[in-house]
């Protein structure tokens, strides 16, 4: 039974935890906060039917034992020999000190001394200790029935001494209780065993139970609950000897408490506030099903169209990159420093003719809000695609546009900026010039060796043998001497013109293939700053796929939620 109550509590528990954390589609902020304070009133009063005490009185003769019987309840010592009563119609109550006391007691005409305790144990049972029915007079005993009233359960404890005592069944009919409510219990039975055999006390002991059944069935009370213990056994001893019955008996009154705290929750109609509370949950959970599986539908289409998509922004990226990027990057990637002699020459000359009339030349701008906005539009159309499925199916516009919030992180757009800044500059960094020092190497070979030629025809046939013939610095110098005075005659002049016309015809060809280096250079920059502006957009759909998988396991996580509920109960 207390499983019943816990799984109430449970229910509320939850309710609010999905309240306060979870995601709901029918539910408005102004309907979530009422149920949160339904739901927080219903715990509180859930908690005031648990921590209601179960009234247990126990009524029988002097000496039988019910101080140590209520010990024996609690496992520990809670009531004394210094608890005497000043009076024989005095009612001794024990109640753990945590434990709110019952305001019915109080309207009681009996006189009553209370004494706390800490046994937890018996926390929510209160242990009534009534005067020995054979000591009441007059009216004290009225008082005494009187107050009887006000028990949930009432123990009637006799021995193997009192047993037999006629007085105790003429008190019995006295009472007026609801029978359903009495428990009887032969306390000190061990003493039957005492000085006897095994097999001798237990046919004592059943001699003695017969005749106790006998007369309570004359008196009008057969077939109700009857224990026979040792109180005094069970308290002192972990393992009680097998004919007491007090673990049973025990359990018995522990079930009446939570039989008391089940049947408030009844009278109190509690199970109908619970499924007024929880009835709005059953629209919820059909809707969270429809979301469920539209979202779940959404994903798998999306990784399935995911190539299309890389492809439209693909195409996208590279029609503005070729429109806005191309025509000034090849100007602004020019490196200088790589022709030498005549081809930088020529390199001058056409850009003094190229930039005739310009103040500058074209100036190269990242186009950043270009590129953000072929983002932008994609992720909208991808968000708008998910939003139509999910407002078609009926799922509340107002979550949708949450969702559509979640849809990946909204990309500042300076933060942007500087990311597509950041995506080119490493790009240009590593696009290099292939073969940088071979091409400027083979040009200063091709032009120190165009130059020998020159040299060696200035000399002539005779001077170059005459070195081979006598090699040593007076031939060098001969040669030199002779080439010089060539080069002032006409057919020295002839040669200087031959010369210049082969650099400049050299330098050109060189430059020509810096221009095709530089445009092959122009092109390795752009494919790499496409892909990885591609690389970028793969990279957010996967963000906007994964935060929709975050929500679903949300999502399946409250259905989980709300199915464990009593929902329609």
């Amino acid at each position: 039974m207390k499983d019943t109550t816990q799984k109430l509590r449970d229910d509320l528990i939850q309710v609010r935890n999905i309240l306060k954390n979870g995601t709901l589609l029918t539910l408005s902020r102004e309907e979530k906060d009422a149920m949160l304070t339904d739901s927080q009133n219903l715990l509180e009063k859930l908690d005031s039917f648990a921590q209601s005490s179960l009234i247990v009185g126990l009524l029988g003769g002097t000496g039988v034992g019910k101080s140590t019987l209520m010990n024996a309840l609690a496992g520990s010592a809670v009531s004394s020999t210094s608890h005497r009563r000043p009076h024989t119609d005095s009612v001794l109550i024990y109640r753990h000190a945590e434990s709110p006391f019952p305001p019915s007691l109080t309207m009681s005409d009996v006189p009553w001394h209370e004494f706390t305790h800490e046994a937890k144990s018996i926390q929510q049972i209160l242990l009534c200790d009534l005067p020995d029915f054979d000591s009441l007079m007059g009216e004290h005993r009225e008082h005494v029935l009187h107050f009887l009233e006000y028990l949930d359960v009432l123990v009637w404890v006799t021995s193997p001494e009192k047993y037999g005592d006629g007085r105790f069944y003429k008190f019995l009919r006295l009472v007026p209780k609801a029978r359903q409510n009495f428990f009887f219990v032969l306390n000190k039975a061990d003493l039957l065993f005492e000085g006897k055999s095994i097999d001798a006390g237990y046919r004592e002991l059943q001699k003695v139970t017969d005749r106790l059944q006998e007369n309570l069935g004359k008196s009008g009370f057969s077939g109700l609950p009857f224990y026979t213990i040792s109180a005094g056994e069970s308290l002192d001893s972990i393992n009680p000897a097998h004919w007491n019955q007090f673990p049973a008996f025990r359990q018995q009154v522990f079930q009446q408490r939570d039989i008391k705290e089940v049947q408030s929750i009844k009278t109190a109609n509690f199970d109908s506030e619970l499924n007024k509370l929880l009835s709005p949950f059953e629209k919820e959970l059909t809707s969270l099903e429809v979301l469920h599986e539209t979202v779940e539908n959404s994903i798998g289409q999306l990784q399935g169209e995911r190539l299309e998509w890389t492809e439209a922004v693909q195409a996208s990226i590279a029609l503005l990159t070729e429109r806005t990027l191309r025509p000034v990057l090849a100007s602004k990637m020019a490196d200088t420093s790589l022709l030498v002699g005549p081809a930088r020459a020529v390199q001058e000359c056409h850009n003094l003719a190229a930039n005739r009339g310009k103040i500058e030349g074209p100036v190269l701008e990242l186009p950043t809000g270009e590129i953000a906005a072929v983002f932008q539009r994609q992720s909208e159309h991808l968000k708008n695609k998910i939003a139509g499925q999910l407002l078609r199916r009926g799922i509340p516009s107002s979550l949708v546009n949450r969702l559509e919030e979640r849809l990946g992180e909204k990309d500042d757009r300076e933060n942007m900026d500087e990311r597509l800044k950041n995506i080119f500059q490493r790009c240009l960094t590593s696009v290099r010039m292939s073969s940088r020092l071979v091409f400027r190497g083979f040009q200063y070979a091709a032009f120190l060796f165009l130059f020998f030629l020159l040299f060696f025809a200035l000399a002539g046939e005779g001077a170059w043998q005459k070195f081979f013939e006598h090699p040593g610095s007076a031939s060098i110098f001969n040669s030199l001497v002779t080439a010089i005075y060539t080069l002032f005659s006409l057919a020295g002049l002839a040669a200087l013109g031959s010369y210049a016309l082969i650099n400049i015809f050299l330098g050109y060809r060189f430059y020509v293939r810096y221009k095709k280096l530089l445009e092959k250079r122009t092109v390795r920059l752009l494919d790499s700053f496409k892909n990885e502006l591609v690389a970028f957009w793969d990279e957010k759909l996967a963000r906007i796929i994964n935060d929709l998988a975050k929500f679903d396991k949300e999502v399946r996580i409250n259905i989980s939620a709300i199915s464990g509920l009593k929902v329609g109960n």
